[in-house]
């Protein structure tokens, strides 16, 4: 006798009011433990690397730029790898791509755990950034396809709740699992592609060989135009975030030791703001969403960059800056992606979004850095690039009156 087969979830489905759908809900919920996982695996990873860097150079001797390169060439396998597994959903499924993407990071980890040569770490490090890159977008292609509409504020939310803390427990834990050695980190993190491996995931819906695969233009389609200027704000708002620190050292003159303290409001805005997205989202919308983090992105950056130099001037704009950042990219932008486009090109509409976000990061980073490393007086270069970005994002605000008012599912 054949066993029974769970019942899969669907946007398509009416909710389940008789007791023998009952056990559905157990079975969702013990699918997200999965998706959260691959959060958590790629929210370990940003928070890690940070410090896997110096541990690097300590040990070994390597050089800067070799230390460097780990960071790049992961960087540039991501902008490979999430348009790739966005032009692949279509045809192989949101699922099985993200089950391919966590096997990929625990075989990459591995390797960069334990092959002994430079240019096999960095090797490793590129599959990696194939492993860990479409990770974010196939989880909530993931959601968007198999959990009702209702529900995708919460869930999307949640996933970014779960990157956000494991990212706050990477930067502050890292250090500590490093004392066993600087290659330690990747080993913890292909363990937790593992353990994700380890829990169930919805099943792939069934492809047919007649249905051609969504065009790839649809991911620049008009429907998807305010969602693509405002996922390339974010990025260079993100890029923000990065320099931070140095902004501590140079206006309130403190070394960066002593700038750590002063990031806690940071953290802390953005884990508020992706709680208020678990909490709003599917009531309101992304437009309010979206106005309320630029508004306060923006200010925090005025805040930190025009405001008499102080601690609490800084604290206070970077709670605001990390409050509207964690806004932008803690579900909203995904969220009108999934409207814009329907479930079957979710894929395209969902990698669209990481995708854009990371040329906006890359291209505010380097804006950030050309204008930051001229003109002798450091602080008023820093000052002006961060200034610069606040400009960036200013010019993709208006995007975010062409989203609609209240979110309809696609068709």
């Amino acid at each position: 006798m054949p066993e029974p087969v769970e019942p899969k979830i669907d946007a398509r489905m009416p909710p389940a009011v008789s007791p023998v759908h009952a056990p559905s809900m157990d079975h969702a919920s013990r699918r997200m433990v999965a998706l959260l996982g691959a959060a958590i695996t790629a929210g370990f990873e940003a928070g890690a690397i940070s410090y896997v860097l110096p541990a690097m150079r300590a040990s070994t001797g390597a050089s800067a730029q070799l230390a460097s390169w780990l960071l790049s060439v992961f960087v540039a396998a991501t902008l490979v790898a999430v348009p790739l597994a966005a032009l692949a959903v279509r045809r192989v499924g949101a699922t099985r791509l993200l089950r391919g993407s966590l096997m990929l990071a625990v075989v990459s980890g591995g390797l960069a755990t334990v092959l002994p040569s430079p240019d096999g770490v960095l090797a490793a490090r590129a599959l990696q950034g194939l492993a860990h890159g479409p990770l974010l977008p196939l989880v909530a292609a993931v959601i968007v396809t198999h959990w009702p509409p209702e529900q995708h504020g919460r869930l999307l939310g949640q996933v970014s709740m779960a990157y956000g803390l494991t990212y706050v427990v990477a930067t502050i834990g890292t250090p500590w699992l490093l004392q066993l050695g600087w290659r330690t980190a990747f080993s913890f993190g292909a363990c937790l592609a593992l353990l994700s491996l380890a829990w169930p995931l919805p099943a792939s819906a069934a492809s047919h060989e007649s249905e051609r695969p969504a065009p790839w233009w649809l991911a620049f389609s008009r429907p998807m135009l305010p969602t693509i200027l405002l996922a390339l704000g974010t990025g260079a708002g993100q890029s923000a975030l990065v320099w931070m620190p140095t902004v501590a050292a140079t206006r309130l003159g403190l070394g960066m030791t002593a700038t750590a303290p002063l990031m806690v409001p940071l953290l802390l805005g953005g884990l508020f703001a992706t709680a208020c997205v678990i909490r709003w989202l599917d009531r309101t919308g992304s437009r309010p969403l979206v106005i309320t983090g630029l508004t306060s992105a923006i200010a925090g950056v005025l805040l930190v960059v025009a405001a008499p130099a102080g601690a609490v001037f800084f604290m206070v704009g970077g709670a605001a800056l990390g409050f509207g950042i964690g806004m932008l990219s803690g579900g909203p932008l995904r969220y009108a992606a999934a409207r814009a486009l329907p479930r079957d090109a979710q894929g395209l509409a969902q990698g669209a979004v990481a995708w854009l976000t990371d040329v906006g990061l890359l291209a505010g980073s380097v804006v950030v850095g050309h204008i930051a490393g001229r003109g002798a007086d450091a602080r008023t270069a820093i000052e002006t690039a961060l200034a610069v970005v606040c400009a960036l994002m200013l010019l993709c605000a208006p995007a975010v009156f062409r989203l609609a008012r209240q979110d309809k599912v696609a068709a």
